[in-house]
C-alpha cells in the first residue's frame, strides 16, 4: 500500500513538474516573440540619424539653388520635421531615446535650427547664402554630436534587446528539454505501471482459478463424503466419512480466511492483536490442517509452557502457513518444525526435504498469487507466503530463507515477543 501511494506521488509530481515545464517554455517562447514584435515599429529608430543628416546636406544643397526661393523653405521644413519627430520619441519614461543627453543636444540643435531660418530672406536668397553656408558649418559639429548620441542609444538598446531574446531564447530551450525529459519519464512510469498492471491481472486471473480448483475440489470431497455415509456400514465407516468432511470444511474455512487476510493486506488494515498464552497452545491450533499428507510432521519446542504475549492469531497463522507451504512442496518427506524462545526473542525454523527452488528467484517468493517459486509446486492460493511475509513486518521480525533444489527448504524467523512471569 506505501509502496503504491509513493507511485501515485511520484507520478503527481512528475506530471506538475511537466505541466510547469511546458508553461515556462510557452511563456519564455512567447517573450521572445513579443520583443521581435517590440523591434517591428521602432526598425525607423536606427536609421534615425542618417535621415536627419541626409535632411540637413539636403538644406545645405538648397542654399545654393538661389533661382528656387522656395528650395530652401522646403529642404529646412523637411528637416525641421526630422527634429520634430526626435522630439516626440522622447516625450515619456522608457520611449527609446529617453535620455539627457539626448534631449540636451536636440534643444541645441532646433534652437539653431531656429537661427538659420531668421537668416534666410525669401525675396533675395542670393544675399544671405553666405550667411546661411556659414550657419550651417557651426550647426554641422552639434549634428554630429547628436549624430553619436543617436549612435550610443542605438547600441545599448540594441544589446538589451539581444541579451532579452538571448536569454529567453536559452530558458525556453532549457525548459523544452525539461519537458521532454520529463515527458520520457512520465511515459516510462506509464509503463512500468501498465506492465504491473497486466501482471497483476495475470496474477489475479490465476488466483481465481486457482480459488476455484481448491474449492471445488474440496466441495466435490465433502459431497462424495456426503453421499458414501451409510448409516447400514456401521460407525466406523460412518466417522471415516465424517473425518473429510470436517477435515475439507476446514479446509474451506481456512482458504477464505486466507483471502480476508490478504484483503487485509492489500487496503493496509493490518494491526497487532496482543494477547497472552503459552507456546504449546499454537501448536495445536498450526496443525489442525495437516491430515491427509503422506509427509511427517515433528515439532521441537522448548519451554512450551512459558507465557509468552504477542499477537497470537497471526502466530498461528505465520506457522500454519509455513507448514501448509512445506507440505505442498515435500513429498513422503519430513517437515521439521522448531521453536525456541529466548528472552525477548521467539526463532521459528521450518524446514523439509522437498523440492526446494532456485535462490535466484527468492525475489518472487513472497510475492501474491505466486505459487511458490519451487520448480514442483502443488497448487494453492499463491498468498500464504505473502501472508506470512507482511505478518512478519507487522510484528516487527525477521524472516529468511535457504533452500537447494531436489534438498529442501527452510524458513528461519525471529519475532519480538514479551515473556510474561
Amino acid at each position: 500500500m506505501k509502496g503504491k501511494k509513493t507511485a501515485v506521488f511520484i507520478g503527481l509530481v512528475l506530471t506538475l513538474l511537466f505541466g510547469g515545464s511546458v508553461y515556462l517554455t510557452v511563456m519564455k517562447f512567447n517573450e521572445v516573440k513579443n520583443q521581435y514584435r517590440s523591434i517591428a515599429p521602432t526598425l525607423d529608430n536606427y536609421s534615425t540619424a542618417e535621415i536627419l543628416f541626409l535632411a540637413f546636406e539636403r538644406t545645405r544643397t538648397a542654399v545654393y539653388k538661389t533661382e528656387n526661393p522656395n528650395a530652401f523653405l522646403i529642404s529646412k521644413s523637411v528637416f525641421d520635421s526630422k527634429l520634430l519627430i526626435l522630439r516626440n520619441k522622447y516625450n515619456y519614461s522608457g520611449t527609446f531615446y529617453y535620455e539627457p543627453d539626448f534631449i540636451s543636444a536636440l534643444s541645441n540643435i532646433e534652437k539653431q535650427s531656429a537661427d538659420l531660418g531668421a537668416l534666410y530672406n525669401p525675396e533675395n536668397p542670393s544675399s544671405t547664402k553666405a550667411m546661411l553656408l556659414s550657419k550651417m558649418d557651426e550647426m554641422q559639429p552639434a549634428l554630429i554630436d547628436l549624430q553619436q548620441i543617436i549612435y550610443r542609444i542605438q547600441i545599448k538598446n540594441f544589446e538589451r534587446v539581444k541579451k532579452i531574446i538571448s536569454d529567453n531564447s536559452m530558458s525556453a530551450e532549457t525548459t523544452a528539454l525539461a519537458s521532454i525529459c520529463l515527458l520520457f519519464l512520465l511515459m516510462i512510469l506509464l509503463w512500468v505501471h501498465i506492465s504491473k498492471l497486466k501482471s497483476a491481472i495475470k496474477g489475479k486471473n490465476i488466483f481465481i482459478s486457482a480459488i476455484y480448483h481448491e474449492m471445488s475440489g474440496s466441495i466435490q470431497k465433502i459431497q462424495l463424503a456426503c453421499d458414501m455415509i451409510d448409516p447400514r456400514e456401521g460407525m466406523l465407516a460412518t466417522q471415516k466419512y465424517l473425518a473429510k468432511i470436517s477435515f475439507h470444511s476446514k479446509k474451506l474455512f481456512q482458504q477464505t480466511k486466507e483471502i480476508l487476510e490478504f484483503s487485509k493486506i492489500e487496503i493496509g488494515n493490518v494491526g497487532l492483536n496482543l494477547t497472552t498464552f503459552r507456546l504449546n497452545e499454537i501448536i495445536e491450533s498450526s496443525m489442525s490442517l495437516f491430515n491427509e499428507t503422506t509427509n511427517k510432521l515433528q515439532f521441537h519446542v522448548n519451554l512450551p509452557e512459558t507465557l509468552i504475549r504477542t499477537d497470537k492469531q497471526k502466530l498461528i497463522s505465520i506457522i500454519h502457513n509455513l507448514i501448509d507451504n512445506s507440505n505442498k512442496n515435500t513429498s513422503n518427506g519430513l517437515i521439521d518444525v522448531r521453536l525456541r524462545l529466548t528472552d525477548r526473542i521467539l526463532m521459528i525454523r521450518v524446514s523439509d526435504n522437498g523440492c526446494g527452488f532456485d535462490m535466484r528467484k527468492l525475489k518472487f517468493l513472497y510475492k501474491p498469487f505466486n505459487q511458490g517459486a519451487e520448480s514442483e509446486t502443488r497448487q494453492g492460493l499463491g498468498l500464504g507466503l505473502t501472508i506470512v511475509n507482511s505478518y512478519i513486518k507487522t510484528m516487527s521480525g525477521s524472516i529468511k530463507a535457504h533452500s537447494e533444489i531436489g534438498k529442501g527448504t527452510t524458513f528461519t524467523l525471529r519475532i519480538p515477543v514479551s515473556r510474561v512471569s
